[in-house]
């Protein structure tokens, strides 16, 4: 009894459809049924291209000797806050040292991305036009949240990237070595205070 019902249920919302589309074809016969566009957003309210700058902003570090920035490029939005959105790309030759930093001690606890078929230009868009439009040729690593990506080439010493978010990005987090004593040492679990607890005066 259950089946019958199931194919009803189906086939009511089918044959709706169709209606409706012999309708329209029969009111305006040869019209084509196409889905609007999507509007594009906004442009940015300000675009910086100094490689120096946005690579610091991207990797909370600055270029070393051995990072050739080719390309870069920082778009934010504002609103009456500051920055409600920012958004970079950087295509650059990587030093050792950065690619160790970025792959081997994963500063940013990024996966492989290769399986998932991510990247290339539809996956960045707006992109820049230098930015690689096939990822095929490239080892792809993406953050949790899927926005930070980083395309390090197969064949040569070349790495593109790219991330977007709302409003600032938090910094990284100060190093435990270059907090006082007294602050880390509050910080610790059980230690008594440095004064010692008031002494009321018998009556």
């Amino acid at each position: 009894m259950r089946k019958p019902l199931l194919i009803v249920l189906t086939a009511v919302p089918v044959l709706a459809f169709l209606g409706w589309r012999v309708a329209v074809e029969w009111k305006n016969p040869g019209a084509v049924l196409t889905t609007p566009a999507p509007t594009p957003g906004p442009p940015p309210d300000t675009t910086s291209t100094d490689g120096t700058t946005v690579f610091q902003k991207a990797f909370w570090r600055r270029p070393g000797d051995g990072d050739r920035i080719l390309h870069a490029e920082r778009r934010e939005w504002l609103d009456s806050g500051g920055v409600s959105r920012w958004q970079w790309f950087i295509a650059a030759e990587p030093s050792p040292a950065l690619v160790k930093y970025l792959r081997e001690e994963n500063a940013f606890g990024l996966t492989s991305a290769n399986t998932t078929g991510g990247g290339g230009k539809a996956g960045f868009r707006p992109a820049p036009d230098w930015f690689p439009a096939d990822p095929s040729g490239f080892d792809v690593l993406s953050g949790s949240a899927g926005s930070l990506k980083l395309l390090f080439s197969k064949t040569g010493n070349q790495l593109y990237a790219s991330d977007s978010g709302g409003g600032f990005r938090p910094g990284a987090s100060e190093p435990a070595e270059s907090r006082s004593d007294s602050s880390s040492a509050a910080a610790i679990k059980g230690r008594l205070p440095n004064t010692p607890p008031p002494n009321p005066v018998a009556q």
